[in-house]
């Protein structure tokens, strides 16, 4: 009777190997295998490619990844790591399809990738600017299918480990930490009072930034605060002529979510002196008493020649 039960058992395992409502998630190997790590290609043997980064800010550009399709499937599980045995995984910003964010899966710590009708024939995901950790530096990635078109998650074998390299960017000094005010630089002397424009570094995921621009350094005298979603601002009136004005940034609103940083360092400068007022111009000058001798001289001459001339006629 035991061995009926056991065979019974037995049977149902194999024709349901996981009832609906049962997991919503695969069940992985989270660790890797030491006989797969075993059977890994060489490190040269990798194929690996290059992808741009951002010269000013050092940080990734966008990074494609694309795969062949495997059977139906609508969901993946991609890895990302800083080492080719996958024990250093990072989970940056992962986009796909028309407007899809990847979600860490809870079960693996893995990113999950989910095609649509657009790109299931040909599945497709990429890193967004500026989400990994550093350029200059080699990463690995691999995935495999972890769900397929019947909802049914059944995740395959891992496919051959990939990589890509990210260009280091310009070689940058930061004198201090935080965001890097650019513009006006500290200590411009003979800046434009009139269309003041601010600019300065991003900040990792900030989605809103708050501006303060001040009469002296301890902010008490402000001019204007205010809110921007890019690393600019533009005064658009007037400033005052000769004066020091103080300026600092810091990102108040972080992936949408209200995180604010610390302030920026602090950065002065002077505006232009006020131009000199045009000389007015200057009343005319008296007539030299020379000058109004001979005139005169010369209209008393005219008026005797006119009476010898009249007295010579008669």
């Amino acid at each position: 009777m035991r061995r009926f039960f056991l065979l019974l058992l037995l049977s149902v395992s194999m024709l349901f190997p996981a009832l609906p409502g049962y997991t919503d998630a695969p069940a992985v190997q989270d660790q890797p295998d030491s006989q797969a790590l075993a059977d890994m290609p060489p490190v040269a043997e990798i194929p690996t490619f290059t992808t741009g980064a951002d010269p000013v800010t050092g940080r990734n550009g966008q990074t494609d990844l694309s795969w062949e399709q495997l059977c139906l499937t609508t969901w993946y599980e991609l890895q990302i790591a800083k080492d080719r045995d996958f024990t250093h995984r990072i989970n940056p910003a992962v986009n796909y399809g028309t407007g899809g964010f990847g979600t860490i899966s809870a079960a693996t710590g893995s990113i999950l990738v989910r095609m649509d009708e657009f790109n299931m024939t040909n599945p497709a995901a990429w890193l967004a600017p500026g989400t990994l950790p550093e350029a200059g530096a080699t990463y690995y990635w691999r995935i495999r299918a972890a769900r397929s078109a019947t909802g049914q998650w059944a995740d395959s074998p891992w496919s051959e480990p990939y990589a890509f390299t990210i260009k280091p960017g310009f070689m940058v000094s930061t004198p201090y930490s935080g965001m890097q005010l650019l513009s006006p630089t500290n200590g411009c002397v003979g800046c434009s009072v009139s269309n003041a424009s601010f600019t300065w570094s991003a900040w990792q995921d900030a989605t809103k930034y708050e501006f303060v621009l001040s009469k002296d350094p301890e902010f008490k005298q402000i001019v204007v605060s205010a809110t921007t979603w890019t690393t600019a601002y533009s005064y658009n009136d007037t400033l005052e002529y000769g004066t020091n004005y103080f300026w600092r940034v810091r990102a108040v609103e972080i992936n949408g979510q209200a995180i604010p940083s610390d302030w920026s360092a602090t950065f002065s400068y002077r505006t232009e002196a006020e131009p000199a007022l045009p000389t007015p111009s200057t009343a005319a000058q008296e007539t030299p008493l020379w000058v109004l001798v001979v005139i005169g001289i010369g209209v008393i001459l005219v008026i005797v020649t006119i009476i010898l001339a009249v007295r010579a006629r008669k």
